[in-house]
C-alpha cells in the first residue's frame, strides 16, 4: 500500500460499518483479492478513517500477538475492538 496523500483524503466515511466489516475480513483472511485490492488500493488512500482503522487494528493484532504467548481469548479481542470502535465514534 502507498503512502497517500493525506491533505486529499476524505474526513468522513459514508459506509463505516461496511468498511469496518470489510476490514474485518481482509486482516481475518476471509476477503477475496479482488476486495481487499480494492479495499487497501483504493478505498483506504480516499478514506481518512478507514486509514485510521486499518492501522489502528493492525497494530492492535500485532501488539496481541506479542503479548499473548497463545491466541487471545475471542472475548477479550472482540471487547478491545468494540472500545476502539466506540472511541472512534466519538
Amino acid at each position: 500500500m502507498n503512502s497517500p496523500d493525506l491533505s486529499k483524503m476524505k474526513q468522513d466515511c459514508s459506509n463505516s460499518k461496511e468498511c469496518l466489516e470489510m476490514l474485518q475480513m481482509i486482516l481475518d483472511g476471509e476477503a477475496t483479492t479482488q476486495q481487499k485490492e480494492h479495499f487497501l488500493k483504493e478505498h483506504l488512500e480516499q478514506c481518512m478513517p478507514c486509514y485510521k482503522n486499518y492501522h489502528l487494528e493492525v497494530a492492535i493484532r500485532e501488539l496481541l500477538k506479542t503479548k499473548c504467548t497463545s491466541h487471545a481469548p475471542q472475548e477479550l479481542v472482540d471487547n478491545i475492538r468494540k472500545q476502539v470502535s466506540q472511541k472512534l465514534a466519538s
